[in-house]
């Protein structure tokens, strides 16, 4: 059977046989994404990376998320796995791709950086490519993992020279 898991604000982890109430696919909930919702919706898909959890394929067809920003994921066998031993990027290349398809990747990749370290983002662009990300995301389209990538790089790359900078000037 079915169940559907997503974080409380408290940060319990909640599983149910119904999605969160007044949630939708994210497909059909376009309109909900605003800057602010995104950073949200970080920070929720985040409580998953920082307890080493994986929700699993991070596709169209199994997220449901609501006006407040937080996501529910679907999971059809079983309950969510352990965080893959290369780490989070797998799950956030997957994550990026998927919520511009909705939104403009600069304020998906913005946001992102409130929530995740340098060295996360970095680990995220090897993944985002057709040929390790998951079909049910790679075909849907828009056709958008090129973008996805181009712009991560460049946030990865303004990131490790600010952190040159701070290392110039002897902070840490």
């Amino acid at each position: 059977m079915a169940l559907w898991y997503w974080y409380e604000n408290n940060g319990s982890l909640t599983t149910s046989q119904h999605h969160p109430p007044l949630s939708r696919p994210i497909a059909t909930a376009a309109e909900w994404l605003t800057p602010p919702i995104v950073s949200n919706l970080h920070g929720h898909f985040a409580r998953w990376t920082s307890a080493q959890i994986s929700p699993g394929p991070v596709i169209p067809q199994r997220l449901w998320i609501d006006q407040d920003g937080r996501a529910a994921f679907r999971i059809a066998d079983g309950e969510p796995a352990a965080m893959p031993v290369v780490g989070a990027g797998e799950a956030l290349a997957q994550w990026f791709v998927l919520l511009s398809k909705w939104m403009e990747i600069h304020v998906v990749l913005a946001r992102s950086r409130t929530v995740w370290p340098h060295s996360q983002l970095l680990g995220a662009l090897p993944f985002i490519t057709p040929s390790l990300l998951p079909r049910q995301l790679a075909q849907f389209p828009p056709d958008n993992w090129e973008q996805v990538a181009r712009g991560l790089a460049a946030t990865v790359a303004e990131g490790a020279v600010a952190l040159d900078i701070q290392l110039e000037n002897g902070k840490s």
